[in-house]
């Protein structure tokens, strides 16, 4: 009678180990999800994906190629195209003007090359590129440039990115740059 009386008291330890063990799971779950939510939630309201957009997020494709076979270029280049840019006024308090070349480079092995990469893309967005192009470096003056001109690089990198929404655009280049 010991013996049963005992197996029973273990079964009946045994049953409550598992309902509060289910009860302990419920609970859980129900917060694991509750908190997937609300991280979801912010998620879309910080409008943040796998890919985060341009130059950010987990994105895991490289924005500059490995090698010189991964690069097209494509440009404001030659007597027609090259590009005549009212500049911001500089210490002296006179307008000066930048004549300048500008040459993109885009990665080939980026998956958005395909799409935007081609020269019927690019001449179609041209224009809106070229604004870019202008309205950023207007917002120099020659000085800035002249000392440095990286961050007006960056600028325009990163506005021609946000047009395209992709980072296949990874570098700009001025060349026969002329101020007056």
């Amino acid at each position: 009678m010991k013996k049963n009386l005992l197996s029973i008291i273990i079964l009946a330890l045994l049953v409550v180990n598992i309902a509060m063990t289910g009860f302990m799971l419920l609970s859980v779950m129900t917060t694991n999800s509750q908190t997937a939510k609300l991280v979801s939630d912010i998620a879309a309201a910080l409008e943040l994906e796998t890919s985060g957009g341009v130059g950010g997020g987990l994105n895991t494709e490289p924005s500059e190629p490995s090698g010189v076979n991964e690069i097209a270029t494509f440009g404001f280049v030659g007597n027609q195209d090259r590009l005549t840019i009212n500049l911001k006024p500089g210490n002296d308090g006179k307008s000066h003007m930048m004549v300048v070349e500008v040459v993109f480079s885009m990665n080939t092995a980026n998956p958005d090359y395909a799409s935007y990469g081609s020269s019927e893309q690019l001449s179609g967005m041209r224009d809106r590129v070229k604004s870019i192009v202008t309205d950023t470096l207007s917002s120099y003056s020659m000085e800035e440039l002249q000392e440095n001109s990286q961050p007006a690089k960056d600028a325009i990198v990163e506005k021609v990115r946000e047009l395209y929404n992709s980072n296949f655009i990874y570098r700009v280049d001025f060349s026969s740059v002329l101020y007056q």
